[in-house]
């Protein structure tokens, strides 16, 4: 018996290798955060599974060692090194926290968006060696994975290599997506940038559609390159002069969502939600971590992270956040790089880089303070860990509302108006009311209660993508074309409102024709009788 199911688990094995496809997996170059990790997560899913994956990365990418026992292909161009950027702008996060959202969504589109200057000094290097571009082109791949978050890479490579696109959206709904995958019923989905639930009161929808029509309006940025850009790489690659760099072209889209988690919302059949990419056993915690949190005792410890935000947090907040855990009876664990605080305590321990995961599945973790990025939001769901909310800008603030609101899983704190006072009351609350651990608990059995797992997920897709050489069928073809007014059917509404009008205007015609020729009719009876 245990002969044969080590027989059949070879023939598997022979199978995979022989009927493997050939992937192509391309991260986001506009920074090296979570989503790196992602991507890297569906490259070895894929691989794992038996297909030939072929990794593109810039010289400065440091190859992870499950690539290596992975066997994955690592191809690497040259890139301008001193213009990488591994993290968020601090000009762009400092600015973001201070700003209107009209003003952040502005900003965020002409600034930390697509423009001309990524372009010219990060983009076009990208494409100078036209024979590697040749070499992928030729190499025929079976499928190319991008991620949604790079749009002009994304359009660029899926017109010249005219190959099956599958996308990766780390930030679940984002925004710009809208428009070809998924219908927006504005009445009760907010968009990324609010942070409003799905029941909203009269202003907050008015609000909700102004801030769509604001990103509709600055998403121009986003998804298109100018003429004259366009060109530049055209040239290069012999694509046709044109514009046509949408992602919409994409069989395929993996969500980091699931229904449990994300409000519910209709969706097109290409779009997959997967939550849970990253979840997997958790590691042993490394030595210097389980000595300080053995230290703590039952006390336990606390994690304080705000993702890939800059050393730039103002001294004022920082003394402030430094001030409060110093009082705490918890280990805290604060993953920060910058000057030390004159208010640190001896049981905060800065750290440039943390286990996150694995720390936030430890038995003895009372609380995750995040700012509620989208990896960090998934990873205390399915780690069912109450949290402390701390959204910095943008879709955080969604992704805090749910995890406080839908889910009732902690409390939020708004940054810009932070006190020692206010931190103080937060934590004290998670920490002294059970009820948010409880409901921590039932987000994570809900989460991880599905038909299959992620990683299967993932590679049943693939494959299917693979299978059929694309996945069109998927697609609502009019969605994509359909222009706004088309969408919303404010073609069908002006001429109904041209019809009412005209309508009216002849009954009030024939109001005043009748009345005319009633009264005119007893005018002249009485002159007549007179």
């Amino acid at each position: 018996m245990v002969l044969n199911i080590h027989l059949w688990y070879f023939l598997w094995i022979l199978i995979a290798s022989v009927d493997g496809g050939s992937v192509l997996v391309q991260p986001c170059f506009m920074m090296q955060t979570s989503r790196h990790e992602a991507i890297e997560k569906i490259a070895l899913i894929l691989s794992n599974a038996g297909h030939n994956v072929t990794y593109f990365a810039h010289t400065e990418y440091k190859v992870p060692v499950d690539f290596i026992a992975a066997k994955i292909n690592v191809i690497k161009f040259k890139y301008p090194s001193e213009k990488i950027s591994y993290n968020m702008p601090e000009d762009i996060v400092q600015d973001a926290m201070t700003m209107t959202i009209t003003g952040e969504i502005e900003m965020l589109y002409e600034r930390g968006g697509i423009t001309d200057t990524y372009l010219d000094t990060l983009l076009l290097p990208y494409f100078e060696d036209v024979s590697l571009w040749k070499r992928l082109k030729d190499a025929a791949f079976d499928l190319v994975v991008l991620d949604s978050m790079d749009i002009l890479f994304g359009g660029i490579a899926k017109q010249y290599l005219d190959r099956p696109t599958i996308l990766w959206s780390n930030a679940g709904y984002e925004q710009h997506f809208e428009n070809w995958l998924m219908p927006l019923p504005l009445s009760h989905i907010p968009v990324v940038a609010v942070p409003f639930s799905d029941q909203m009161s009269f202003m907050e929808r008015t609000m909700n559609v102004y801030y769509y029509l604001t990103m509709i309006w600055y998403k121009r940025n986003w998804y298109d390159l100018r003429d004259e850009n366009w060109k530049k790489v055209a040239d290069k690659l012999g694509l046709p002069p044109t514009t046509n760099s949408r992602l919409s072209e994409g069989d395929l889209i993996f969500i980091q969502s699931n229904f449990a988690y994300f409000y519910p919302r209709p969706i097109m059949p290409n779009v997959i939600p997967v939550l849970g990419l990253k979840d997997k056993p958790h590691k042993p915690i490394d030595t210097k971590f389980t000595e300080l949190i053995d230290v703590a005792g039952e006390d336990g410890f606390i994690v304080f992270t705000l993702g890939s935000m800059p050393a730039g947090m103002d001294e004022q907040r920082l003394e402030i956040f430094a001030t409060v855990f110093a009082k705490l009876k918890q280990r805290v664990f604060w993953k920060y790089r910058g000057p030390i605080p004159k208010s640190l305590g001896k049981n905060t321990i800065l750290l440039p880089w943390l286990p996150q995961n694995d720390l936030l599945g430890h038995p003895k973790l009372k609380l995750f303070m995040t700012h509620c990025g989208a990896s960090g939001s998934a990873e205390a769901v399915f780690n069912g860990v109450p949290i402390i909310g701390v959204p910095l800008f943008y879709d955080q603030r969604h992704h805090c509302t749910i995890l406080t609101q839908r889910l009732k899983m902690g409390v939020v704190v708004k940054f810009t108006e932070i006190t020692v006072e206010m931190l103080s009351n937060a934590i004290d609350e998670v920490l002294g009311n059970p009820r948010y651990k409880r409901n921590a608990l039932k987000a994570q059995e809900l989460a991880r209660d599905q038909p299959v797992n992620a990683s299967y997920t993932i590679q049943y897709w693939a494959e299917y993508v693979m299978k059929h050489n694309g996945a069109k069928h998927l697609q609502s073809k009019p969605m994509m074309e359909l222009n706004f007014f088309q969408y919303y059917l404010l073609d069908i509404a002006c001429v109904c409102l041209i019809f009412m009008s005209f309508a009216i205007l002849c009954v009030f015609y024939l109001i005043k024709r009748f009345y005319n020729f009633v009264f005119l009719s007893y005018d002249n009876d009485k002159l007549k009788k007179q």
